[in-house]
């Protein structure tokens, strides 16, 4: 098995062939609110969520086997204690493509969060309600005023390494890493 997350654009594609609701930034955002509350969840849950039709069919089995590579892969990061997490946003030069994915992802994450069974996020964490709320708001904030595209580029950037950096930061407050992150 490899350790980079597969190529968005194969598991858009497949998300697409298998007529799945979902994008690929917004099934992962799921996976990662569904794994931040609970590491051990079964990926065959996410699925579920993602995934409808016919078991047997091709482009819904391919489409399974991209998405479980990366749900695999995503718990791993997240519990890497180099802090290698990322999030599965397209690889683009278009600015606001990859702007309406992240909020895809904010969305999908709200929404695994609650599939994990956090019904109410005043019982999170500070921190974690916090920065979930931001999620939120960023998942639902409409479109973005991308005139100015540096400093889009450079608030993009930014907000995306917020959203990282708090899933890591959740994910260690609801369930503590059990080995010392490395930090080089």
């Amino acid at each position: 098995m490899q350790d980079t997350l597969p190529d968005y654009a194969d598991v858009e594609r497949a998300l697409e062939r298998a007529n799945c609701g979902f994008s690929a930034a917004e099934s992962h955002g799921m996976g990662c609110g569904l794994l931040v509350v609970n590491q051990a969840a079964d990926q065959n849950a996410w699925l579920v969520q993602v995934l409808e039709g016919d078991p047997q069919d091709f482009h819904l089995q391919d489409a399974r086997n991209l998405l479980r590579e990366l749900f695999i892969l995503t718990r791993q990061q997240m519990n890497d204690g180099d802090l290698g997490f990322e999030l599965f946003l397209p690889d683009t030069d278009d600015l606001g493509s990859r702007v309406e994915a992240m909020q895809d992802w904010c969305q999908g994450f709200a929404f695994g969060i609650a599939a994990a069974g956090v019904k109410d996020m005043k019982k999170l964490p500070t921190d974690s309600r916090e920065w979930a709320e931001d999620v939120m708001r960023i998942g639902t904030s409409g479109e973005f005023d991308l005139d100015d595209e540096e400093e889009s580029e450079s608030a993009f950037v930014e907000l995306v390494e917020y959203l990282r950096v708090g899933v890591l930061m959740m994910n260690e407050e609801m369930q503590p890493m059990k080995t010392s992150p490395q930090v080089h």
